[in-house]
């Protein structure tokens, strides 16, 4: 049988085009299924090594000199809204492979028996049997060109592909990755995929060599779920594509990730397991009530999605992209490490392919259109945060550009005038680590405590948030010449009864009337007279409404401040404040 084994060996390496690996040695791997095999799966009764896959004679198909038939099966396809390439049923070396690997023909079932005695192995089963549906298997027998790579930027061109890999014919089949002869690698492979060297032969994700998952060291403490194969790397930079993909029998068939879970796939390491942030805490057992709801819609996003029409959902996917996150920081408005590389919304109302800033990640979905959960009602309409920041308005909180008012007085250091702020200063954990806008026990999640109910007795813990900047001790001062104290302290209004955190269109000092809290109860009205409007003077302003059970018509503030006395119109009644369910705005 040696002369067999030297024959098939040479005829199967001229066929796929490559020369014979004189240093492999089939009879040391698991397709050596003779009954001295090193293998779980092998034959009762002595046979050759060769035979299972090759014979010199009636051979069909005569690549490879393949000793058994090809069913005429019909396989079920990859299928990813990310891919590029034309899928067809299996084909060449590909084919041959699934004619075991599909389990569906006995093993022992050859065209030229091997012996006087009937094999019995039976059909492949375990781990290895991949079935006839494909859809959760690395895709084959395509066509990998330059016009592939052209329409798939993130894919290597065929020219430069390491010599280890072999295209067949032009196509990308099994025998691209896997050498059924080779002994040295584990699952047959063609090179060593420590570090992701093997996908990387074919894939090159932009930043990912920048990456947290192309560079960390952290591994796995041993709790929970493992987060990788069972012959996984002991490092997160090891594993790399591993910690997230499984080419073979994937979780979840699209992109091949790992996990049957959407969140699943990021929790298994960042729930205190591999990670030292346990951000899957954040959402664990309702703790904090006010979240990210990641798992109310899984597998809507789509990395090809429209912001202006996808489906309203939110996961892990939406903030982070996992081939260029970083731990690197960065100052406002710039976009940080941990959100690197991912799609957003510039505060034009425009899609960018890649935020260059933080809030152009969070206006993916607060910057299009109005949202659908309860909110504040403001006599401006729109709960949209773009239109709210937008540096175009009369205010707005330095976001997306420094503030207007360049003698704002009574910031806490370092905030000056010309300070900018991220999104994530308002909207972070309540316990400040793991930072970010994940779970808080603060509505809508805040990293402090702001009370929106009137009335609401002052203390640090009700404006927390707005202490946070803004000092307290001088707002609530008498000599400010502003009315903080006389609102808050003694009239237990709230600072959302005047302010819209995020900004104001129409008036400077983010003045946007409060007109019904979250529960629905009226909280500023327009005066007999029928206003409700602010009016900005020199140094001030003045206010015309009905508040904390007193009117004001033309009060003025600042340096201008008088009193005007509201006038008494008898028989004039007060036009209520508009139903729940008809807001004319809302925060």
């Amino acid at each position: 049988m040696r002369w067999l084994r030297a024959v098939t060996l040479l005829a199967a390496c001229a066929l796929v085009g490559e020369r014979p690996p004189a240093q492999t040695d089939i009879a040391r791997t698991v397709h050596n299924l003779t009954p001295g095999g090193p293998g779980a799966v092998k034959e009762s009764v002595p046979t050759g090594l060769c035979v299972f896959c090759h014979t010199p004679h009636n051979a069909n198909p005569q690549i490879s000199l393949w000793n058994r038939d090809l069913p005429g099966l019909t396989y079920q396809l990859y299928a990813s809204s990310t891919l590029r390439a034309t899928l067809n049923q299996p084909t060449g070396t590909s084919r041959l492979c699934l004619s075991c690997h599909d389990g569906v023909m006995a093993l022992g079932n050859l065209r030229t028996p091997a012996a006087a005695d009937t094999l019995k192995l039976g059909p492949l089963t375990g781990p290895t049997r991949l079935g006839t549906d494909l859809s959760d298997d690395h895709p084959i027998s395509f066509t990998y060109d330059s016009a592939l790579v052209t329409q798939h930027p993130g894919l290597v061109e065929p020219g430069s592909l390491p010599s280890a890999i072999r295209l067949a014919g032009g196509k990308l089949e099994c025998s691209t990755c896997h050498n059924a002869h080779e002994h040295r690698r584990a699952q047959f492979l063609r090179m060593d995929n420590a570090n992701g060297a093997l996908c990387l032969a074919c894939h090159s994700p932009p930043q990912w060599a920048g990456s947290d998952h192309a560079n960390s060291s952290a591994v796995w403490n041993g709790s929970g779920v493992r987060p990788w194969p069972p012959d996984g790397a002991a490092t997160v930079a090891a594993n790399a594509c591993r910690n997230c993909h499984r080419s073979h029998s994937a979780g979840h068939g699209p992109r091949l990730l790992a996990w049957r879970g959407e969140a699943e796939n990021c929790s298994v390491c960042h729930g205190g397991t591999v990670s030292t942030k346990n951000v899957a805490a954040e959402f664990a057992n309702g703790a904090k009530f006010s979240r990210h709801p990641i798992d109310a819609a899984e597998w809507t996003h789509d990395p090809q999605e429209n912001p202006a029409t996808m489906a309203r959902h939110v996961t892990c996917s939406d903030c982070h992209n996992p081939h260029a996150a970083n731990s690197r920081p960065a100052a406002p408005p710039l976009v940080p490490g941990a959100l690197q590389g991912v799609p957003g919304v510039s505060i034009g109302g425009t899609t960018v392919a890649q935020a260059s800033f933080e809030y152009e990640v969070c206006l993916k979905c607060h910057g299009l259109r109005e949202p659908t959960t309860p909110g504040l009602t403001r006599v401006e309409t729109t709960r949209v945060v773009r239109t709210r920041i937008d540096p175009a308005n009369a205010s707005y909180h330095p976001i997306a550009a420094p503030g207007r008012n360049a003698t704002i007085k009574g910031l806490r250091a370092p905030y000056t005038a010309a300070s900018t702020i991220g999104c994530i200063d308002c909207h972070n954990n309540s316990d400040l680590v793991p930072r970010g806008a994940h779970a808080s026990r603060f509505a809508p999640i805040l990293e402090r405590g702001y009370s929106t109910s009137d009335p609401q007795p002052e203390s640090l813990a009700s404006y927390d948030l707005c202490y946070k900047c803004h000092d307290r001790g001088t707002l609530l001062s008498s000599a400010s010449g502003f009315p903080h104290a006389k609102h808050v302290v003694e009239k237990q209004a709230p600072c959302a009864a005047c302010h819209d955190a995020h900004g104001s269109q129409k008036s400077p000092h983010l003045i946007n009337f409060l007109l019904r809290d979250t529960s629905g109860k009226a909280v500023v009205t327009a005066n007999s007279r029928g206003q409700l409007q602010y009016v900005s003077t020199l140094g001030g302003g003045s206010c015309s409404l009905t508040c904390h059970g007193e009117e004001h018509t033309g009060l003025a503030y600042g340096a201008a401040a008088r009193l005007v006395r509201p006038l008494a119109l008898p028989g004039r009644r007060m036009p209520a404040p508009p139903p729940p369910s008809q807001p004319p705005g809302r925060q």
